[in-house]
This record gives structure tokens, C-alpha cells and sequence, in this order.
């Protein structure tokens, strides 16, 4: 079914395989941790949370990949350094997952990735993300650090309602690859309805084109929906998310964010 141009790239990141030609590689599940309003999380500035419920999560995530043969990956949120090392130290305790290191703030993610270099820990990391908005000090401490796994976000206003990124993809391949990133994973950004077909159409352009590992976070479209949950029962919302994540798998994603639950 799927034909492409380029030979397409796939990385061994700590175990797990991601990208390659759909079908022969499994898509990759991410899912989300720590961000804002996860019932376990007590003290999100704190980095507090509940430590049963956080290792059930991620053995109930575990079980699935094993049922599935879909492997497991899981986006660390953190809303500061404090925070994200507090969660790092968590997983590296209690899992062997990959790690996409998510933290918003550019100076809480300079700390976080220095953190993470300090414990030993940048072989496991994937910094989530690189954006047409991240400044210099992100990709220098990346280049210190020697940061190898990396998303870039295609995240721009001018970009946003085509799935023609071309552009703006070339230019940050050409910043991450200047500061070392050698295994270069591509989101192709949803934020809502609209552009969650827009994002599965701009995966299939850029994996034909580049060869890059692509995937995107579907469930924003879901969480964009205010009045999915009010209007329909909970079966009609448990297929909609269904529904919305496989989209992107059927035009190539190499791996999904499955969001919150």
C-alpha cells in the first residue's frame, strides 16, 4: 500500500525501534504523563504526584504493549525543572521506556535536558520538542548535552492550514542536525478537527519526501471537541478516540500520541 520515494529512516532508541515503512516497523504509542489536570499529579509545580497510581499507569501501559506488539513510549509533561526531574527520577526507577522529555518553558527545558545529561540519562531522552520558536540556548544546551533523539514540531501560523511544510521543515532539519540530533522524529501538529487531516496528509508528504519518522498528537482533535463528552454517551466518545488516533496510522505515522486517558 505504501510506495515512497526515499528510503525510509528507523531509529533504535533505547530498545525500541521507531519509523521504517509502515507494517514492517509497529507504530509506536505515546502516551502522556504529568501534564495538566492527570488526576495523580498532587502538586504540579512541585513535581508531586502519586507514585501507586503513576506505576499502575505505566504497567497497565505496559500490558497493552505486550497484548498489542505495539511498543510503548511515554511524554514525560512537566511545567518546570523542579518538576521534571522529580518525574525523571520516578521513571527511570520503576520503567526501561523511552522518554519524551516535554517541558514548555525554554529555560525549565535548557534545565531539564542538563538534568537528564547529569544522571546518565540522554540515551533514553527524546526531547519533545524543537519548534520554529526555540531559541539558540535550546539547541546549544542540546549540542552540549549531546542530545541525539529529538521532535520537531511543525508549529506555525503561516503553516498551519496546509499540509505543504516543506519549508519549514528544511530549515529546522538543518538547525537540529547543526546541533547533533541524529535521530530527527517529525510532528506533524493537531490542534483540533480541522487539522487533524491536514496533519495526516503533511505525514505522508514528508515520509515520502525525507524518510523521516513522522506521527503527530490526534487526540488534540478530541480534546478540542468541548462537547463531545456532554452531547454523546461514553461508548461514542471511547470510539471517537479510536477513531481519531488509527487516522494517522492509516497514511504512515510511525508513532502516536495517545494523550490523556
Amino acid at each position: 500500500m505504501f510506495e515512497y520515494s526515499v528510503k525510509q529512516k528507523t531509529y533504535d532508541i533505547c530498545g525500541v525501534k521507531i519509523g521504517g515503512d509502515p507494517g514492517l516497523v509497529p507504530t509506536v504509542m505515546v502516551g502522556s504523563m504529568f501534564y495538566n489536570g492527570h488526576m495523580i499529579v498532587e502538586n504540579p509545580a512541585e513535581g508531586l504526584f502519586d507514585e501507586v497510581r503513576a506505576k499502575s499507569q505505566l504497567r497497565r501501559a505496559e500490558e497493552m504493549s505486550d497484548a498489542t506488539g505495539l511498543p510503548t513510549m511515554v511524554d514525560l509533561v512537566a511545567e518546570n525543572a523542579v518538576a521534571a526531574g522529580r518525574y525523571l527520577d520516578f521513571m527511570v526507577e520503576v520503567t526501561e521506556m523511552p522518554i519524551f522529555l516535554d517541558v514548555v518553558d525554554e529555560a525549565a527545558q535548557v534545565e531539564a535536558l542538563q538534568y537528564a545529561s547529569d544522571q546518565g540519562m540522554m540515551d533514553r531522552i527524546v526531547l519533545n520538542s524543537l519548534s520554529p520558536h526555540s531559541g539558540e540556548r535550546v539547541y546549544e544546551k542540546v549540542k552540549e548535552v549531546e542530545c541525539r533523539n529529538a521532535v520537531l514540531l511543525l508549529y506555525s501560523m503561516q503553516y498551519i492550514l496546509s499540509s505543504n511544510k516543506d519549508s519549514l521543515l528544511k530549515g529546522m532539519v538543518a538547525k537540529a542536525e547543526a546541533a547533533g540530533v541524529k535521530n530527527i522524529l517529525v510532528d506533524t501538529v493537531v490542534i483540533d478537527i480541522p487539522t487533524l487531516g491536514l496533519a495526516a496528509n503533511a505525514i505522508d508528504k514528508i515520509k515520502d519526501r525525507y524518510g523521516y519518522p513522522c506521527g503527530c498528537g490526534a487526540h488534540n482533535a478530541v480534546s478540542s471537541w468541548k462537547r463531545l463528552r456532554e452531547k454523546y454517551c461514553a461508548k461514542a466518545v471511547t470510539t471517537v478516540i479510536g477513531v481519531t488516533s488509527a487516522l494517522p496510522v492509516a497514511t504512515g505515522a510511525d508513532f502516536v500520541f495517545y494523550g490523556p486517558p
